[in-house]
């Protein structure tokens, strides 16, 4: 699987003619980062790349529009807005027992919603609790494979994933218990008897410091602090109805965070991206084109970051590539790259860029500025490719690339480009001149 990038120029000013190409199986990995600035054709090039490879054997390609301009003729393009009933779900369960299950679908979630606005570890806490919860009400358990497929029935219904919209219904449901004992009276009685128990335990300290001599009418309150507690406890106890009301008073920590948690829910449900219909693509065409133009920046990010990660999560399910059959099974292009990072371990670009690899995953990121991206991102990439960037970032570059800050004075746009490649077996990437 390759393509062609040009002709070497330093050869073609000597007459001799040797094109240049980006050749997977020969190369490192399949990742590459193409850099330029506004108007040196990072549109072009994405593509040139995409119409040249799409056709390769059980390849797949991910192309993410964030400004709607790679539209590519006899590609299944999907437009993501707010107004459409389809976008992501993000508590799809993997099966697989090595890589999948409950807990990973859990972190995933956590891991991308606290990239996009970071929450606290008590709002980390109940979240990570009510998930839980919400897996196993659609009989997916913690710790039990077997429970972590789709297939069976349960109450005659299909089994299925749960939804956004089921986090939020749920979500409310606890809210409502914990203010006011939802539908049951257990759970007032169980909210009143621990402010009861608060009030008697100040009272006790009062009555400890004086001794133990308290004024009758003081004495008079205090005792009827204990009966009123004794009867809000046979109120609680004779009012049980699941079982699980004091477990649900502790874990989900206080009415305060649980509501912070149902707006966070709330919010993310309006973002417009969490819906319960699969975007309708193409199974049998192989350039799968997000189109995400409409969505606001932030959605942006949590859109390309889930999908992402459903992805990745996919390609483990798959196992490791078998070489002999070719290198990549899945190519993600990232527009306007630099949104999307964070630069941190749990980044899934840079889990990608890391990973990757061995399960058959590409990444192919084009940006204006080299500096958004992590050094772990930039020592994994097989790939560079400078189309023309603004000479505030030569000496970052030079610095990357190890090459001298002249070199990058003899690009030229859509005449002359700048690549590196790391080959196989190489010990260090030569940088090249490459006329298009």
């Amino acid at each position: 699987m390759k393509f062609k990038l040009g002709q070497d120029d330093f050869l073609l000013s000597k007459n001799q003619k040797v094109d240049v190409f980006c050749d997977f199986e020969q190369l490192v990995n399949a990742h590459m980062l193409i850099l330029g600035k506004t108007g040196m054709g990072k549109t072009t090039r994405i593509r040139q790349i995409v119409s040249e490879i799409k056709n390769a054997p059980s390849l797949r390609v991910h192309l993410f529009d964030v400004h709607g301009d790679l539209e590519l003729p006899g590609v299944s393009s999907v437009i993501f807005s707010e107004s459409t009933d389809y976008g992501l779900n993000p508590f799809v369960v993997s099966p697989d027992p090595h890589f999948g299950g409950v807990r990973r679908a859990i972190q995933d979630f956590l891991s991308v919603v606290n990239g996009s606005h970071p929450i606290g570890a008590r709002q980390e806490a109940v979240i990570r609790a009510l998930l839980t919860d919400l897996f196993a009400a659609n009989g997916f358990y913690v710790g039990k494979p077997d429970s972590w497929h789709l297939g069976e029935t349960r109450s005659g219904y299909p089994k299925k994933f749960p939804t956004m919209d089921d986090a939020c219904r749920y979500t409310a449901g606890k809210l409502k218990q914990l203010v006011i004992g939802g539908n049951t009276k257990s759970g007032k009685a169980l909210e009143e008897l621990n402010k009861v128990t608060a009030k008697l335990f100040k009272t006790s300290k009062t009555y400890a410091q004086t001794g133990g001599k308290l004024d009758p009418e003081q004495l008079e309150k205090q005792m009827e602090l204990r009966t009123k507690a004794l009867g809000l406890y046979k109120d609680y106890i004779e009012n049980l109805d699941t079982g699980k009301e004091l477990a649900d008073f502790v874990q989900y920590d206080s009415k305060e965070v649980l509501k912070s948690v149902s707006d966070r829910f709330d919010n993310l449900k309006s973002s417009g991206i969490f819906k319960n219909n699969p975007p309708p693509f193409d199974d049998h065409n192989p350039v799968w084109r997000y189109n995400i133009t409409a969505l606001r920046e932030d959605e942006k990010r949590l859109f390309v970051e889930f999908r992402l990660q459903e992805i990745f999560a996919k390609a483990l399910s798959e196992g490791q590539i078998d070489h002999s059959q070719g290198v990549i099974r899945h190519l993600i292009v990232v527009d306007e790259a630099h949104m999307f990072f964070r630069d941190t371990a749990d980044c899934i670009l840079n889990t990608i860029a890391k990973e990757g690899r061995k399960f058959g995953l590409g990444l192919v990121c084009a940006s204006q500025s080299p500096e958004h991206f992590s050094n772990d991102f930039f020592s994994n990439v097989a790939t560079k490719i400078i189309l023309g960037v603004d000479q505030m970032y030569w000496d970052f570059l030079t610095r990357r690339l190890k090459i001298e800050p002249k070199i990058l004075s003899y690009i030229k746009a859509f005449h002359v480009i700048g690549v590196q490649l790391s080959l196989k077996g190489d010990v260090s990437s030569r940088f090249k001149m490459v006329r298009v």
